[in-house]
């Protein structure tokens, strides 16, 4: 039955062909037979909006050449169609008549200028040099040019054009260019000895839109072909022409490749703090963030174009490029910004958005992907990639730096170098800092070479720096955010999905996974004095100490400037004598290397509000805006004549390490 099936397209279209044919020419020829088939399915980014599909091929023999007729060919996919709208209306998606251009068959190229033109064939001397077609064809106007002269019957589509562009037209459902049609196709049969073929090529499909597989079989993109004719009855046998695959995996690393990235950092430490006052510095500072972007399958990642025959605008019909442009010819004019039909606008990019990002907080990324030679993880040396201007928050468009112009990629200069210490790290980088606005921004790289015999990963370094002022509140607090995917990338609202002449090829969905790339706390120590009292003859006095200034003492971290100070709001819970607790009560600021001390029954030299709580008994917390606080209390009675003193139990799991433990914690 699925043999059958197949069979179908086949025997449809040798049927309306030969239906064209006249009873005479039938006797005197063998029937004109056509098989539909297709080029390799390609393999569709599901994240993409214009992913070229593969072509589809019709291979005819027989039949009478002296009985010349037109036809109709009209596409549908079960996704809209999305190649782009070239002038006047018309589409890139391209009908070749005898593979023109290839040198196995030397047929001419010769691009019909518009649709109303298709089926106009040569003349000469007023008369038709086609026989069957009359001048100006059946539903044009004009003669063909020379470009395509005269030839021996059945050789090729003689005095014909043999390339055509399509005409957007609605689909079954009102989608606007959701189809193409190729309107009065001039078709020659070749006779018995020689062979036709009609390849469509340059169709570009909304991947996007096409519902996920729930199964391991990946979801297809299938094509529907309608060949009708004057003669005939419409035609619609069904090809598959793409698989659709998740094009990117994306992931926040450490700098070396593992882990998960998202590390903390406080307020009260400047980190790398140099190169927020002076970004063109040339000092290298650590990182220890990496962006990964991984292919889903080979040849998601592609250049733009490849070298040679494409980039020339003289593509070979048939040919496998790896390329975001596909069948690439100049004769039909220019498309925007570049010459001829089916060029892409850019390569495959990735792009990097930092949302939330606290203010003060400066964030740089590499300007080119790196790889480690040890760690496979990091990143493949068979992939470039390069950090590019853009004139959008999309990730679209060509921006401008100094010295470079705007039509074309630019790529953006290193100011400084960032590094990995970790184990199995990449090399040191150039770096550049991502222009933050509102707390966002973006870091699209393009990318410039692949290797479409394996799968790819891109791998960048982050680095993250502040000044710290704890004072005015710098950097703010919060954890900073990032997405990784292609780019340039449309929210639904865009109407990216559809065929377009404004938008750029490629063009991908908005994806909305954020994962949490660093967080900056607020420095704060917490002190527990688990017994206080002034009751029944008991007095307490409690002092707390600014251990930061550990200047010259050699602890690790001594000279990145740990030296804190600020303020320790004094809770109470428990009951006076004459009723509650009293309120929180806040010292003053407590510089580094300095201390505060008071008494419960009246306060001491704490400044601010500190006035003690007469006849309280309970438990106190002090939470301390610093990192480095310790406590002591100390607790009399019965004129002097009894006294216990003890530490302050320090609540936090970690406090930063100076000395190379894990935590400054000294009980819980």
């Amino acid at each position: 039955m699925v043999a059958f099936r197949k069979l179908l397209p086949v025997l449809a279209i040798g049927a309306f062909l030969l239906g064209t044919a006249t009873t005479a020419s039938a006797q005197a020829n063998t029937p004109l037979t056509c098989s539909v088939g297709e080029a390799v399915p390609t393999t569709a980014r599901a994240e993409g909006h214009t992913e070229l599909v593969g072509d589809i091929l019709i291979r005819c023999t027989g039949g009478d050449p002296t009985q010349a007729f037109t036809a109709n060919f009209q596409l549908f996919l079960n996704t809209n169609i999305t190649s782009r709208i070239l002038g006047a209306g018309l589409s890139e998606a391209t009908l070749l008549i005898d593979e023109p251009g290839r040198v196995i068959r030397p047929t001419p190229f010769c691009a019909s200028p518009g649709s109303v033109s298709n089926s106009a064939p040569e003349a000469a001397g007023g008369v038709s040099a086609v026989p069957g077609l009359p001048v100006g064809g059946l539903f044009g106007t004009g003669t063909a040019p020379a470009c395509n002269p005269a030839a021996a019957a059945g050789t090729f589509q003689r005095g014909t054009y043999t390339a055509f562009r399509a005409q957007p037209v609605p689909s079954a459902n009102g989608t606007a260019n959701g189809a193409v049609l190729w309107a009065g196709i001039p078709v020659v049969p070749p006779g018995t000895a020689n062979e036709r073929t009609f390849r469509i090529t340059n169709v570009r499909a909304n991947a996007a839109g096409v519902a996920a597989s729930t199964s391991p079989v990946p979801s297809q993109i299938f094509a529907f072909l309608s060949v009708t004719g004057s003669q005939s009855l419409a035609l619609n046998p069904q090809l598959a022409v793409a698989f659709v695959l998740p094009g990117l995996q994306f992931d926040l690393t450490g700098c070396n490749g593992s882990g998960s990235g998202n590390p903390s950092f406080t307020q009260c430490t400047s980190l790398n703090g140099s190169f927020v006052t002076d970004p063109s510095g040339t000092s290298t500072f650590p990182t220890v963030l990496g962006l990964r972007f991984r292919e889903g399958f080979p040849t998601a990642f592609k250049p733009r174009i490849q070298t040679g025959s494409q980039a020339n605008g003289a593509s070979v019909p048939g040919a496998v490029y790896n390329s975001e442009s596909g069948f690439v010819r100049t004769e039909f004019g220019a498309a925007p910004g570049f010459g001829g039909v089916g060029v892409a606008d850019f390569a495959t990019r990735v792009a990097a958005r930092f949302n939330n990002v606290p203010a003060g907080v400066a964030i740089y990324v590499s300007t080119s992907n790196v790889s480690s030679t040890t760690n496979t993880s990091v990143g493949s040396p068979n992939a470039t990639a390069f950090l590019v201007s853009v004139s959008d928050p999309n990730g679209s468009g060509f921006g401008t730096v100094t010295g470079g112009g705007g039509s074309a990629t630019v790529g953006v200069a290193s100011t400084t170098t960032i590094t990995c210490s970790a184990t199995g790290g990449p090399a040191s980088s150039g770096a550049a800092q991502v222009p933050i606005t509102n707390g966002s921004g973006v870091a699209v790289w393009e990318v410039l070479d692949s290797n479409p015999g394996g799968i790819d990963t891109l791998f960048f370094q982050v680095g993250v720096a502040f000044s710290s002022n704890v004072a005015q509140n710098n950097p703010g607090l919060g954890t900073a955010t990032v997405t990784g995917n292609f780019a340039p990338f449309y929210a639904a609202s865009a109407n990216a999905g559809v065929a377009s002449s404004a938008l750029p090829i490629p063009r991908f969905i908005d994806t909305t996974t954020p994962r949490n790339l660093f967080t900056v706390t607020q420095c704060v120590s917490n002190l527990l004095f688990p017994f206080v009292t002034n009751q029944a003859g008991f007095d307490t006095g409690m002092a707390i100490v600014n251990t930061s200034n550990d200047t010259g003492v050699g602890f690790a971290g001594s000279s990145a400037g740990r030296q804190q100070a600020g303020t320790c709001d004094v809770n109470y819970f428990g009951a006076t004598t004459a009723g509650p607790a009293p309120a929180k009560q806040t010292t003053r600021s407590i510089p580094s290397g300095d201390m505060v001390a008071f008494m419960v029954s009246g306060g001491g030299n704490a400044g601010g509000n500190v006035t003690g709580a007469p006849g309280f008994q309970g438990y106190v917390i002090a939470r301390c805006g610093f990192q480095y606080a310790h406590g002591f209390a100390f607790i009399t009675g019965f004129n002097n004549t009894v006294a216990e003193g003890y530490l302050a139990l320090v609540m936090d799991t970690n406090s930063g390490s100076r000395t190379g433990s894990t935590s400054e914690v000294l009980g819980q």
